[in-house]
């Protein structure tokens, strides 16, 4: 019992003392950057109309954890979040036992950057990416009402990726 104890000492003073902190609640964006403009993301794949929900979502997340201000015009930011989806695919997970599709993967890849508006400097620059599953359907409705639930699972989770990015330096 003595041993656990210990254990459990020094697994906690190692984990306090290593900077270890909740994703996304991190200090990497400079003190001066206090509002924020998000430009309509780029889409440079062959998928239409992906780039609005993501842009939304990042909008989205930067309103909800508070540690800058959304703008709506990059004449008010200090800073510009600019973006491009670069690649969006669907790929076969798994099969049954007679060969048939039972689970796709779709996967987005997003480049992006924070700029002071005066653009003299780049703050951070980085890629995210993200693979969300989704069940294979004999109606063609189904199956792509089902693509369409993981897209907006992809926005959601890049955007939360890209915002744990940028303020936690990762």
């Amino acid at each position: 019992m003595k041993r656990l104890t210990i254990l459990l000492v020094a697994v906690t003073l190692w984990v306090c003392g290593c900077g270890y902190h909740l994703p996304g609640r991190g200090t990497a964006l400079p003190e001066d950057i206090q509002t924020v403009y998000v430009e309509p993301f780029q889409n440079k794949t062959t998928e239409p109309f992906l780039e609005t929900p993501l842009t939304n979502e990042v909008r989205d997340q930067f309103s909800r954890r508070r540690t800058v201000e959304v703008v709506g015009s990059p004449d008010l930011a200090d800073a510009i979040l600019t973006g491009t989806i670069v690649s969006y695919g669907v790929g076969t997970v798994s099969y049954d036992r007679n060969d048939d599709i039972t689970e796709y993967r779709a996967t987005m890849r997003v480049d992006a950057a924070l700029t002071r508006s005066n653009g003299e400097e780049v703050i951070w620059q980085g890629t995210v990416s993200w693979k969300e599953e989704f069940y294979a359907n004999d109606d063609r409705a189904q199956q792509d009402y089902n693509e369409t639930l993981a897209q907006e699972d992809l926005h959601r989770r890049l955007a939360q990726e890209l915002y744990n990015s940028l303020t936690d330096n990762f």
